[in-house]
């Protein structure tokens, strides 16, 4: 392995990741104060109150989950802040950050279904549903954990801020105030978002990540999938729009089932949620630092395996 190689690559991907990254992060993080000053969360939050009622969850998660419909990264930056004023605590971060990826899930099928829909009907919708549907269970099972563990908002133990709050002030106003709060939070989570994509970056350019990919597709094997199929199982740890090109022409060919396209379909998208972890590390450590970072990586990754392979499982079994 030459060093010095990948060193320099680490560094142009970290650069390139971070001039995408950083203006969305500064701009989710304006925004989110902005919501903040002009005291809008209140209107919005009862889009997820249902759910932070369900979880134990303070409020404050409601309104980082409004947000992130938006904005996920605003969303995610809303809990930091909320995390480190202590409003909020560790487990309430974790499950409403896993929660929060759920707008981002029901956004991906503005992109996946022009393309599975024509190239395998029917059944491109039916994987997209089941995609939802495991991202929608994870994170039910998440607030029904946080319904037996966290203590009823309402018990004392972290006592919310004053609700008092003084008139809410113009949109000049408004600005300047999210635009000072923003100086302070932007800055200091650069200090840590910087190294440690820097160090993500190098773990995915010494190929640790390709490693755990290229062994994957030996575990497709123990999977109740066709033979035929594996090929999109392949292509899947690749390329999406790849494995629903391979799985329209196998379709086509009359060589696999509509059913045996949606399962293959959906094992490659759970075996390629190892894959994945590389853009999840640098993504999750920049906002919330490396300890619940990784904390986040791995309770996202196992709840994402075991959900997925439970309705690999169902889908399989259906006739």
């Amino acid at each position: 392995m030459d060093i010095v190689a990948v060193f320099k690559d680490s560094l142009v991907s970290t650069g390139r990741f971070l001039l995408t990254v950083i203006p969305l992060f500064a701009l989710g993080v304006i925004l989110a104060q902005l919501f903040i000053e002009l005291r809008w969360l209140g209107k919005l939050s009862w889009l997820a109150k249902p759910l932070t009622k369900l979880g134990h969850l303070h409020p404050e998660c409601a309104g980082s989950f409004a947000v992130a419909v938006i904005s996920p990264t605003a969303g995610h930056s809303m809990l930091a802040r909320y995390h480190s004023e202590q409003r909020i605590s560790r487990p309430e971060l974790i499950i409403s950050a896993i929660m929060n990826a759920l707008p981002g899930y029901i956004a991906q099928g503005r992109s996946v279904l022009p393309v599975t829909i024509p190239l395998i009907g029917i059944f491109g919708l039916a994987y997209y549903g089941l995609v939802l549907l495991a991202d929608l269970v994870k994170s039910l099972i998440l607030l029904a954990a946080g319904w037996l563990i966290l203590p009823h908002p309402g018990a004392g133990v972290m006592p919310l801020p004053s609700t008092s709050a003084p008139e809410r002030p113009g949109a000049r106003a408004a600005l300047s105030g999210a635009l000072r709060d923003s100086g302070k939070i932007v800055p200091k989570t650069l200090k840590t978002l910087v190294p440690l994509t820097l160090a993500a970056f190098l773990l995915i350019e010494s190929g640790v990540f390709d490693y755990a990919a290229g062994h994957l597709g030996v575990v497709a094997r123990y999977f109740p999938v066709h033979q035929a199929s594996l090929p999109i199982i392949a292509a899947r740890l690749v390329s999406p729009v790849g494995a629903y090109t391979m799985a329209g022409g196998l379709l086509s060919k009359g060589m696999l089932g509509g059913k045996d396209v949606v399962v293959a379909l959906l094992v490659g998208t759970l075996l390629a949620t190892v894959p994945n972890i590389r853009y999840l590390v640098p993504y999750y450590f920049g906002i919330f630092g490396a300890t619940i970072g990784t904390q986040l990586v791995i309770v996202s990754t196992l709840m994402r395996v075991l959900v997925f392979a439970a309705i690999v499982g169902v889908t399989a079994l259906l006739r």
